[in-house]
């Protein structure tokens, strides 16, 4: 009985005091208000609120408000942070039980309180104003797309963004953008700073529409170097900062559905092997070759009604953890998306004297399947160390099936009165999965020395199974027979795996203080990257089935070629395999020093060294090439960087760099691909090119939102790599260092005002119409020097084009916890060469174009948002054309039109 009393006396105990304690805490209040700037009312995003003595703080949101949750009963003070403002601290502020209490702050604009705030909550990178003065802090000329822009403009994912930028375009028919004038192979692609491979043996830079909308914090471009950036590259370093955690806690749930309006009634065509999730079926058949296990149908299906749509959830959670209330967050975001297409293509060739030998008419239905998957995890340890990993999944499959009719001399020579006409069909799959980790580690080991470093390892798998190729040639008026002929009747399967290691370590050093908020400091470091690529392509050549009268209004292919017909011999299997492996190692060391002369000028030098060692070896062309390509190179990089305000808004920037350019793996390799309308091969003996860069670029900002700025700029490439078309055996386009030497030079301008911008805190109403325009002139020159049977010509670079245009107008209205925006978002391009022409071939010219979209979003509450797009308005016509020889007009190559993209969304945050 004692024993029974003592223990209920124990558990009374444990009970009081849990009642204590829950009584504590359940004594606390709520925090909300509102941050806007003092001198123009506009709201401050991303600003930091902090309760003083505690971990509990916050960051304002998209109009500026902010809630702080479980506030302690009592008079309490906040602070106000935000980045080139004066904090600001209210005192005194009355906290009542389970009630809430409205606190409002005005900050006053400091210009040099550029420094970093030191805060709980972390800054939201995702806005358009932190990314502004971040832009304006930085000493190198820098240009960003965060998360908010990218959704108040409708741009879906990593490729649109950085497109929306001064002096970018994308071409047609190139996965990759164009930066300055240079494309795929000058241009470096970082994820959070680590090197990201490509998923396509046809390129270096993985395809940036890869990167959704739904894992993108930020996109920043990098169009000038300093010693510690990798120095493979010309135009610019595009590094995509993935989404991580901003507040305490947050889930949201989001889902869109739409349509094309060239896929309603088009008989779109769906190939067979690939499932919903956009998993292909990779299995190859057996090599035995009297055997026929094929796993994919030859004949495609029909969808009536394809509608685009996705769907994905994002969430995560802020803990402290310790005595010492260590934060701890992590961040999960996934997505499933499937957007179709339908295109009617003309398709055209010609001789280098202009004859056109290929006239064909058709249609393509596409579809693109991917699924996302990111995850972040971060720890702070006492305010001085910082460890974050970052896993990011994407999977991605762009299939087609392309139907196109007509005349190919060189392909369908029946013999008969419908001599070169046939018909083809093509059915393609790319199913490519990306799998990123990452470990980064920053700590302050004293005041003035800090240590950041870390290790990434991608894994890449670039598949592409069972691609179907079938030409049949016109026998009679109605009726059509199988081509015979190497690669007229083909199954395809081609795969790369590449392992990519990246390391990076790195010391800083900063100065004795001179000025306030000084700059001067002393960064050393090393990057490595090892990297290795296996590429296999298997084909099996079918050979055609004579005398099958086939009718293009009833197309069973599977009722040719299966095992009953292989066993009766009516056709026969070959089978070859072109393989090329891929070692590059890199190893690079960089100091630079930044020093403040003065607290309006400061400087920074940086010398990189980077050794090079790059390794082909192939066996390609059914065996009859083999040999390797090697590059083994030492590089010493200088770079200088100034930058001078003349005053609280104008800055001048002056950046001057070396760099150097490696052709990619595939461009040195001389296997051979073939597409469509056009065949390409690469070219051993490709050198190396080396960048020099000038660059100048003065901004002025009206306010924290607001600034016009003009840049210019200067490269002289030596050993330029290009593309290009010759009259060779094969008709292929390859690869050259056709001149000693290429320049190009422009000027950008990029302008972002309000046009009006209304606020009132006493009804917590905005009303605001800003403007954006963002426009480029690029002149490119090089003389072809270096090709055989080929006079000296003048030409620019491929992908050049001279103007560049982009600009949005948008509309954003507030009412307390409802909020209006539309936005009209513009861009255009001019003419600009595709493929430079040589020996007798004139350059094929891609047309200029102009597009427009609409994006209108509507959020009811702080949890409700519904989101209307329409995309290619203007749905303009895609060409490729070719100048006639001696005078003549040009010959359109290819034509299509992408027609307009509809959709719906709503997103929920709970």
């Amino acid at each position: 009985m004692v024993k029974r009393k003592s223990a209920l006396s124990k558990l009374s105990v444990l009970v009081l005091c849990f009642i204590s304690v829950t009584d504590i805490f359940a004594q606390t209040g709520i925090i909300k208000g509102k941050i806007i700037d003092s001198k123009t009312n506009e709201p401050l995003i991303g600003a930091s609120i902090l309760v003083e003595g505690t971990t509990n703080g916050t960051a304002s949101d998209l109009d500026g408000n902010f809630v702080i949750r479980n506030v302690r009963v009592g008079k309490v003070r906040l602070k106000a942070s935000y980045v080139a403002y004066r904090p600001q601290i209210k005192s005194d502020v009355i906290i009542e039980q389970n009630r809430e209490t409205i606190v409002d702050f005005a900050l006053l604009p400091d210009e040099y309180a550029l420094s970093e705030v030191e805060v709980v909550a972390k800054v939201n990178r995702e806005s358009e104003n932190i990314l502004l003065l971040e832009q304006r802090k930085a000493l190198v000329a820098t240009q960003a797309v965060g998360a908010r822009e990218l959704s108040r403009k409708g741009l879906g994912n990593a490729e649109a963004a950085v497109t929306a930028i001064s002096g970018i375009s994308k071409q047609e028919g190139v996965k990759n953008v164009f930066i300055r004038g240079l494309g795929d192979r000058y241009n470096f692609t970082t994820l959070n700073g680590f090197p990201v491979p490509s998923e396509d043996p046809e390129y270096k830079n993985i395809s940036l529409d890869f990167f959704g909308k739904d894992i993108i914090q930020n996109i920043e471009v990098n169009k000038v170097f300093t010693g510690g950036n990798y120095a493979d590259v010309g135009g610019a370093i595009i590094d995509i900062s993935t989404k991580e955690l901003i507040n305490d806690g947050a889930f949201s749930f989001d889902i869109s559905g739409g349509i094309n309006t060239k896929t309603i009634g088009s008989g779109f065509l769906k190939q067979d092997g690939v499932n919903y999730f956009g998993i292909a079926n990779k299995k190859q058949p057996s090599t035995n070759l009297q055997v026929y296990d094929f796993s994919n149908s030859l004949d495609p299906s029909s969808l009536t009604s394809p509608l685009n749509h996705s769907y994905g959830f994002a969430g995560g959670k802020r803990f402290m953890l310790g005595d010492n209330h260590n934060p701890f967050s992590f961040f999960v975001t996934a997505v499933h998306s499937s957007d179709y297409s339908y295109t009617d293509e003309t398709i055209r060739n010609t001789t280098s004297t202009g004859v056109v030998y290929q006239d064909m008419g058709g249609n393509k239905s596409s579809q693109n399947i991917n699924q996302l998957m990111l995850a972040n995890m971060n720890l702070e340890l006492a305010k001085k160390h910082q460890l974050t990993y970052n896993f990011m999944l994407v999977h991605d499959n762009d299939q087609y099936v392309g139907n196109y009719l007509g005349i190919y001399t060189d392909k369908y020579q029946s013999g008969g009165i419908y001599d070169s006409q046939g018909y083809l069909r093509r059915q393609q799959s790319n199913d490519n999965l990306l799998i990123t980790n990452q470990l980064m580690a920053n700590s302050k080991l004293t005041d003035v020395l800090t240590i950041d470093a870390g290790i990434s390892y991608n894994n890449v798998k670039g598949i592409e199974p069972d691609r179907r190729l079938n030409n049949l040639y016109r026998k009679t008026e109605t009726t059509y027979e199988l081509l015979a002929g190497t690669g007229n009747q083909q199954r395809y399967f081609s795969t790369l795996k590449e392992n990519d290691i990246n390391t990076k370590v790195g010391l800083i050093y900063k100065f004795s203080s001179k000025f306030a908020n000084d700059a001067s400091m002393l960064k050393v470091g090393y990057n490595g990257r090892f990297v290795g690529d296996d590429f296999e392509a298997v084909e099996y050549d079918m050979t055609a089935i004579r005398d099958e009268a086939v009718s293009l209004d009833a197309i069973h292919l599977d009722e040719l070629y299966n095992q009953q017909n292989l066993t009766n011999g009516l056709f026969s299997l070959d089978r070859n395999i072109d393989r090329y492996e891929v070692t590059k190692n890199m190893h690079a060391a960089y100091a630079e020093v930044t020093y403040q002369f003065s607290p309006f000028f400061t400087g920074n030098l940086g010398l990189r060294f980077d050794d090079v060692y790059l390794l082909v070896a192939y066996n390609v062309d059914r065996g009859g090439t083999r040999g390797q390509a090697k590059i083994d190179k030492s590089y010493f990089l200088p770079m200088l960087n100034l930058k001078y305000d003349f005053s609280d808004k104008q800055i001048l920037r002056l950046g001057i760099s070396k760099t150097y350019t490696l052709p990619q793996s595939k461009e040195i390799s001389p296997y051979k691909y073939i597409g469509i309308n056009f065949k390409s091969q690469g070219n051993p003996d490709l050198k190396p090119s080396d960048n020099y860069h000038v660059d100048l670029k003065w901004d002025y900002y009206f306010s924290p939102s607001e600034l016009i700025s003009f840049a210019g700029f200067y490269k002289y490439i030596h050993n330029p790599i290009l593309r290009i078309e010759a009259n060779n055996a094969g008709g292929y386009l390859t690869y050259k260092n056709i001149s000693d030497y290429a320049m190009v030079g422009g000027i950008e301008m990029e302008m972002r005002k309000n046009i009006f911008n209304r606020v009132s805190t006493a009804v917590e109403k905005t009303n605001r119409l800003s403007i954006g325009l963002n426009a480029s002139y690029i002149y490119s020159h090089l003389k072809v020097t270096n090709v055989e049977n080929t006079p000296e010509k003048n030409s620019k670079l491929e992908g050049a084009a001279p103007f560049l245009l982009n600009g949005d107008i948008s509309h954003t209205y507030v009412y307390r916890n409802k909020v209006f925006t539309n936005s009209l978002v513009c861009g255009f391009f001019s003419d600009r060469i595709y493929t430079i022409g040589t020996t007798g071939f004139q350059d094929i010219v891609e047309q200029g174009i102009l597009t427009l979209d609409f994006v209108s979003s509507t959020r009811f509450n702080r949890n409700f948002e519904f989101k209307l797009k329409a995309g290619n308005i203007l749905n303009p016509a895609y060409r490729l054309t070719r100048h006639g020889n001696n005078g003549g007009g040009n010959v359109i190559l290819s034509e299509y039109k992408k027609g307009v993209d509809l959709s719906l969304g709503l997103t929920y945050d709970f």
